[in-house]
């Protein structure tokens, strides 16, 4: 999904992608229309024979079809497919922060810490943390605007990670929910998809630049009250380099100096304040305040 959407918008192969999901520019509406209604007939086929309103979660079906018991990571697919209601993903976000069943030390595992069979040092399959699953936790969030909550996630993963790279000097496929060691089966020098966190999950959430290629837009936002920035940033088929400067003087304002090979537009939100420029290839420079 990110290497599509990070096509160059002005390309005639790329698509385009909004809240409702991907349609194309290749004129084929009749295809868009068969492929919008089978989602439409699938996602009401889950809501209707995996979602339980009693325990508020989606359940795998059996080979009888017959929901199973088990509780499982796989639930929070139907947040980055779109196919909870507001309310459903509620109740899927609150297990996110109960301690009793996914909101673990380290989030988020396979099986919840209620789950018969769960194993505190991962287990594999059996609890532990996976930085693809999260990252498709994290995606579904953000879809239904829980921004904070998957930030909150991110960051801890991103934490977690480091911190078993600075006690083994690399990174691991999988995670234990329950202490901040390798899971139990993990193999190590995992960069495979464990290299998504100190890429992505940096980029993204520690930095806080945001792509959105099909618009040429870059949201920035800026959390650290240090000098940040990211050089050779690249999206859209731009190449820029940004640093945001804090003043000491006044606390409350700060530069924001881009270096870029096109235009785009740079959207900046800080401390409950947005601003909008539009950056022009070469040097600029503007001053929040």
């Amino acid at each position: 999904m990110k290497c599509l959407t990070a096509l160059n918008p002005k390309s005639t192969l790329a698509l385009r992608y909004d809240a409702t999901g991907f349609r194309n520019n290749w004129g084929k509406t009749e295809d868009a229309t068969k492929y919008r209604r089978e989602a439409e007939e699938l996602s009401a086929l889950i809501n209707e024979k995996m979602w339980d309103p009693q325990r508020k979660f989606y359940f795998d079906l059996t080979v009888e079809g017959r929901q199973s018991t088990v509780k499982t990571i796989a639930a929070y697919w139907t947040l980055l497919a779109g196919v909870a209601s507001v309310v459903q993903a509620d109740a899927l976000a609150a297990e996110l922060r109960d301690p009793s069943t996914f909101g673990r030390k380290h989030r988020v595992p396979t099986v919840p810490a209620d789950q018969k069979g769960f194993d505190p040092a991962g287990g594999y399959w059996q609890g532990a943390v996976w930085s693809p699953t999260d990252t498709m936790v994290i995606r579904g969030l953000e879809r239904y605007k829980k921004h904070d909550l998957a930030a909150e996630i991110a960051l801890e993963h991103l934490e977690r990670v480091a911190q078993v790279f600075r006690a083994t000097g690399t990174v691991w496929e999988n995670y234990a929910p329950d202490a901040v060691t390798p899971g139990k089966p993990a193999k190590g020098d995992f960069v495979g998809w464990t290299g998504i966190v100190p890429i992505l999950y940096f980029i993204e959430y520690r930095i806080g630049l945001k792509a959105d290629a099909p618009n040429n837009r870059l949201t920035w936002a800026l959390t650290s009250a240090r000098r940040c920035g990211c050089e050779r940033f690249r999206f859209a088929g731009h190449t820029a380099s940004l640093v945001a400067e804090p003043n000491d003087a006044q606390p409350d304002t700060a530069t924001v100096t881009v270096a870029s090979d096109g235009v785009f537009d740079l959207r900046v939100e800080r401390a409950g304040k947005q601003w909008d420029f539009s950056v022009q290839k070469g040097n600029n420079e503007f001053v929040l305040k």
